[in-house]
């Protein structure tokens, strides 16, 4: 079969790009589900996604396009942080009366009095304390973010926080005092299918891509070869031929296809990430109240979101008034919560709710969970040196890159599709 542009991977960055490519285009997935790390599962009726993701974007012109194709709620953000037992707003700055008295202080007196706020951060850790100051840094940032990202924050740089502004010293004040102030306002609202969770999206850009792309399910990669101007693309499916090859697969699986000489292959082999357990279970009841995403920097809790479903509209809610939570565990590959079986995992879930007061271990209906091995890019010391190096040497035998995996970056949802975007307009 031949089509003007092969994009391979069926997730969000592949399906958006065949649906602004002009011309034909001819998509391969290997999974036999479209959607990637956007797609979407159901335990018992309630549709639940690898995240759980979100409609948001500081670029209009996606947001628009987003609530366009697929109907939406808006919904306003209702988001905590769980520290020692207690609901604090998020963003922790500006909720800081909700701390034990010590911790309140401890946060409030660094952050006004802070000696690292005219230093110029190298890494993410030195970042947290020239902007936020040792207490809030010590209480929350830090612990919280070397949870997620399973990575100490002094070995990672500083592109993931850069964009984060300082709080005004104000706000701060006026936080510790028990007067609300708001971070982030920017985010204050987001955007969420009215049905069918995030997969709703995905569904709608395929549907979008269908004038002219064929689009191909279960297909195993075998060889991609170029010669003549035309990539070649063997499968069991058969063999794809293209003027254009994009690569929406991670840089890791890529590889297997795609020779590297001596100095990308080294590049390649440094760059780090985080795998995902998302642990969806279903229960009768829960203490979490009116609120979307709950965040727990505290070590002895395995995961580090809980989710609560029931937040995002009717077609999330059961009509008996039980709740469906989804609790997000990264780990490293080759570590010892990697070594953890299924069973284990959400068995440790299950006694963390128990034990922070969640909900009864007897209240569980049902448990289910969805293992991504590509969840989170680490922005490690040297992750910018060794990205460029591995795209620069794929843009020299061209081939381009479209997607977090693919670009080994930290891309939401919504600059996935912008990078798509720009990518068949180039």
């Amino acid at each position: 079969m031949v089509g003007k542009s092969i994009i391979l991977g069926g997730g969000l960055a592949g399906l958006s790009l065949a649906s602004f490519l002009d011309g034909e285009s001819i998509v391969l997935e290997k999974e036999e589900k479209i959607g990637g790390l956007s797609r979407s599962f159901v335990l018992d009726g309630i549709v639940c996604d690898i995240g759980p993701h979100i409609i948001f974007s500081k670029n209009q012109k996606i947001l628009d396009l987003h609530t366009t194709i697929v109907n939406t709620n808006r919904l306003r953000r209702s988001n905590k942080i769980f520290y020692k037992r207690r609901y604090v707003k998020y963003p922790f700055e500006n909720d800081l009366s909700k701390l034990p008295v010590e911790d309140r202080d401890y946060c409030l007196r660094e952050f006004v009095s802070n000696p690292y706020e005219d230093y110029s951060p190298q890494n993410m850790l030195q970042f947290f304390l020239a902007t936020f100051g040792e207490g809030i840094t010590h209480c929350y940032l830090q612990p919280y973010n070397n949870k997620i990202w399973k990575y100490d924050a002094s070995c990672m740089d500083t592109q993931m926080v850069e964009r984060i502004p300082k709080p005004p010293k104000e706000d701060v004040i006026a936080s510790a005092n028990g007067v609300e102030t708001e971070g982030y306002k920017h985010q204050l609202y987001f955007h969420y299918p009215e049905e069918n969770g995030f997969q709703a999206l995905v569904d709608a850009y395929a549907q979008k891509a269908k004038g002219n792309a064929d689009i191909h399910v279960g297909v195993d990669i075998t060889k991609i070869t170029s010669s003549n101007g035309a990539w070649h693309v063997q499968t069991d499916k058969g063999e794809f031929l293209g003027e254009r090859l994009f690569s929406c697969m991670p840089l890791q699986e890529l590889a297997a296809y795609i020779p590297f000489p001596e100095e990308p292959a080294r590049a390649l082999s440094a760059l780090k990430y985080n795998s995902i357990h998302i642990v969806a279970l279903h229960v009768k009841k829960d203490t979490l109240g009116d609120n979307f995403a709950v965040y727990y920097p505290d070590s002895s809790v395995l995961f580090h979101r809980l989710s609560k479903l029931n937040f995002l509209g009717s077609h999330y809610c059961h009509k008996d008034g039980s709740s469906t939570l989804l609790a997000e565990v990264t780990f490293r590959p080759n570590s010892y919560l990697e070594s953890l079986s299924v069973h284990e995992i959400e068995k440790k879930v299950v006694d963390n709710l128990a034990e922070q007061g969640i909900i009864e271990a007897s209240d569980v209906v049902s448990i289910k969970t969805v293992t991504e091995k590509y969840a989170y890019v680490i922005y490690d010391l040297d992750h910018r040196k060794n990205v460029d190096t591995v795209l620069k040497y794929l843009k020299s035998v061209g081939v381009e890159c479209v997607g977090r995996f693919a670009e080994f970056e930290y891309l939401n949802t919504d600059a996935v599709v912008e990078h798509a975007m720009k990518a068949a307009f180039n």
